[in-house]
């Protein structure tokens, strides 16, 4: 009896958690396509910024901005987004793997975490945070874009820091999530993905300057980045929770499966046992009576 008592203890266990973790899932079901639904609803304006900036670039010979020209220090900043929990798989784990080994290779850096768990993997490597956003990646808004391109850009015209590169992870389907790391500044044709497809050759005349054009289209471009990255990564980290989710929720399916054979095994054995018990003892009893009347004889 005390193996059926524990395993209607681990049923039960299971049971509340398999009711936990399928909610998670229908919540980062949820949340994932509210996430993709804002990426589609911008993607438009930002990927015409990106595309003239491209076209800038490319048909502009001698293009002196500093957001375009490299500098030559080094100093290489870092913004690396994750989630602001777990339960996700493997998710944190890549894409602040790839950020730490890249850093490696630069012997001076800034760090700027988006999200709880960033924060927590880098103090844990004993490397200091320099800027923080919380809370960006759950809910992520233009707004939240806007701060953090105003803070990077501060630091970057006061000539803290030469390049900005943004860790994050790019969604490309429900089952695949990578992470991927690009350069913010100094801006490169290289780096901008998009493909321009140009119908002229020359150069192009600025009204009233390249210089002012750029000032002008460099902040909606991080901002636009920076918003696709965040979404992106809120994208990713509730397909990565929803796929671990599911697959709990197989699993404790298994489990309660096995467990309830194993239940309903004990049960019946123990149901044989009182059964034979019973019997058994209604044998023995008679069996005693009719001992007891033989000896006795009529007086019995």
């Amino acid at each position: 009896m005390a193996d059926i008592t524990e395993i209607r203890h681990r049923i039960k266990s299971i049971r509340d958690t398999h009711q936990i973790t399928k909610a998670m899932e229908l919540i980062s079901v949820a949340k994932m396509r509210k996430s993709m639904t804002k990426q589609s609803f911008s993607s438009a304006y930002f990927d015409s910024v990106r595309y003239t900036l491209k076209d800038i670039l490319r048909h502009s010979t001698d293009l002196r901005n500093k957001y375009v020209l490299p500098r030559r220090d080094n100093r290489t900043a870092y913004v690396v987004i994750a989630g602001d929990k777990g339960l996700a798989g493997a998710f944190n784990s890549n894409v602040l793997g790839l950020a730490w080994r890249h850093m490696q290779s630069r012997p001076v850096h800034y760090v700027v975490t988006i999200g709880q768990m960033a924060r927590a993997f880098f103090e844990s490597k004993q490397q200091t945070v320099d800027l923080e956003f919380t809370h960006a990646v759950a809910n992520p808004t233009l707004h939240d874009a806007r701060g953090i391109m105003r803070d990077l850009l501060d630091l970057y015209d006061r000539n803290l820091m030469d390049e900005i590169y943004i860790v994050f992870t790019r969604m490309h389907s429900t089952a695949e999530q990578t992470p991927v790391m690009v350069k913010l500044l100094p801006i490169e044709e290289k780096d901008i993905e998009l493909d321009v497809k140009s119908t002229y050759t020359g150069e192009i005349c600025y009204d009233p300057s390249p210089a002012e054009v750029l000032n002008v289209l460099v902040p909606q471009y991080l901002i636009g980045m920076i918003y696709s990255a965040l979404i992106h990564s809120s994208a990713s980290e509730h397909a990565a929770r929803m796929l671990a989710m599911s697959n709990a929720n197989r699993n404790a399916e298994k489990m309660l499966d096995t467990l309830d054979l194993e239940y309903n095994r004990l049960r019946q054995s123990a149901i044989t046992s009182e059964l034979l018990d019973l019997t058994s003892g209604k044998f023995f009893s008679e069996n005693s009576l009719r001992q007891k009347a033989n000896r006795h004889g009529k007086s019995w």
